[in-house]
């Protein structure tokens, strides 16, 4: 066997993915991140001494692989830390609830049930559902999700209510711009897939004890290394090896898992995979706000969340009753809106208005906005992806935007991570 050697750039959900597929096949594997808090894009953050999310995330039951891997690391004292509930859509006036039942197709006998919608309204979801789920729909390469429900007769109240919230929460863009194919998946595997696929987890720790520090464990008890607070940048070696400015070690394989708007940054000569750069130099990115209201102990929205039909707040989480934090709710707004040009002052009291007229509140303690003002890359129709394997040999990438079957997810961070350790793997 060649001399293996793994460095991995980026200790996000994506990278300790690969790291942990690394070590568990007995290769030496290093890790760099450059903040001290493992999990990038979703980990813990600490405000008002209170533990919070950096940005608010539903796994759901078709994040196979995600659930293989949080139950991989975890040890057999520990908790899984998800609360798995049927399917529950409450967004505006709408509601759909799956049947707690093990009929075969209860997914779609929910939306038979649904309030909010006309019969007819009911049976062009159906029939628009019974397509995606026979594999009999058919969508073209250039077509927008909005303009895939036109074409199947989808009302004005459907894309209202149902489709654009969905295609929001999922690829963070409204349906008018999102990729139709890309939302079609996942409609398919998240809604129409096995029967505990539709199930919703919440959360019950906060991001990074729920996967990070545990992956961080895990590679570090299978003799991997972790280097916190290092900024890692590749260089080209004196005889075409891979290394690492200021270290003495070279790497056989090198795997990328930063942000894409981060990998050029990566390289000290970005020429080493300008083909790959130039595909990614081409990427637009959508923003993800997430504001923190604390309100007395006894404040609850009696929900773990709710949609509301509103600029400053798409979905409303209870985390008293997700993580026990009483009185804290967290509104995320998906994409670009108005709200980006608020500033974070009248964000928060726009945001804690919309929850005071929904659910009687009052005023929080206190606020706290967070923006990430590129959070994901903009799932549109025709995006041309990068592959993992790119043209300099030993450079692998690996983040949600390299997994093309689905938008920017954990799920895809975490299978386009093992799959880059597959890649090395395979090529011993």
């Amino acid at each position: 066997m060649p001399s293996i050697n793994v460095a991995v750039i980026g200790a996000g959900w994506a990278g300790l993915s690969a790291g942990v597929t690394l070590v568990d096949a007995g290769i030496p594997t290093t890790l760099f991140e450059t903040s001290r808090v493992l999990g990038g894009r979703a980990r813990q953050v600490i405000i008002n001494e209170t533990i919070l999310d950096n940005g608010i995330h539903l796994l759901s039951g078709a994040y196979t692989a995600t659930l293989s891997i949080l139950n991989h690391i975890r040890t057999p004292l520990e908790t899984l830390d998800l609360d798995r509930q049927p399917f529950k859509y409450a967004y505006g006036p709408l509601r759909i609830s799956t049947p707690c039942t093990p009929i075969p197709g209860k997914q779609l006998l929910g939306f038979l049930f649904a309030r909010g919608l006309s019969l007819t309204e009911k049976l062009r979801a159906l029939k628009f559902l019974k397509l995606i789920k026979d594999g009999a729909l058919i969508v073209h390469p250039s077509e927008s999700a909005h303009q895939l429900l036109l074409r199947h007769e989808q009302t004005n109240t459907l894309i209202e209510l149902l489709w654009n919230p969905i295609c929001l929460s999922a690829l963070n863009i409204n349906c008018e711009r999102g990729c139709a194919s890309v939302f079609t998946n996942v409609i398919s595997d998240a809604l129409l897939g096995s029967k505990r696929s539709s199930d919703l987890l919440f959360p019950t720790s906060d991001l990074t004890s729920l996967f990070a520090s545990r992956a961080g464990r895990y590679i570090q008890k299978h003799k991997g290394i972790l280097h916190l607070g290092h900024r890692a940048k590749i260089i080209q070696g004196t005889n075409n090896e891979l290394k690492l400015e200021d270290s003495n070690e070279s790497f056989s394989h090198i795997v990328v898992a930063t942000s894409p708007h981060n990998l050029k940054t990566t390289f000290t000569e970005p020429s080493m995979i300008q083909s790959t750069i130039d595909q990614i130099d081409q990427f637009t990115y959508e923003p993800i706000y997430t504001i923190y209201h604390q309100y007395k102990k006894d404040s609850s929205t009696g929900d773990r969340m709710i949609g509301l039909n509103s600029p400053f707040a798409h979905w409303v989480f209870d985390r008293g009753i997700t993580h026990q934090d009483l009185g804290l709710i967290g509104a995320v707004i998906s994409g670009a809106g108005p709200h980006q040009n608020l500033t974070n002052e009248k964000l928060s009291i726009e945001s804690a208005k919309v929850l005071d007229d929904e659910f009687g509140l009052g005023t929080p303690l206190w606020s706290k906005v967070l923006a990430e003002k590129r959070a994901t890359f903009s799932c549109t129709p025709g995006l041309q992806r990068p592959a993992q394997i790119t043209e300099k040999n030993g450079i692998i990438l690996a983040g949600d935007y390299t997994y093309r079957r689905y938008p920017a997810t954990l799920e895809a961070a975490v299978r386009s991570g093992i799959e880059a350790s597959n890649i090395i793997l395979r090529s011993l």
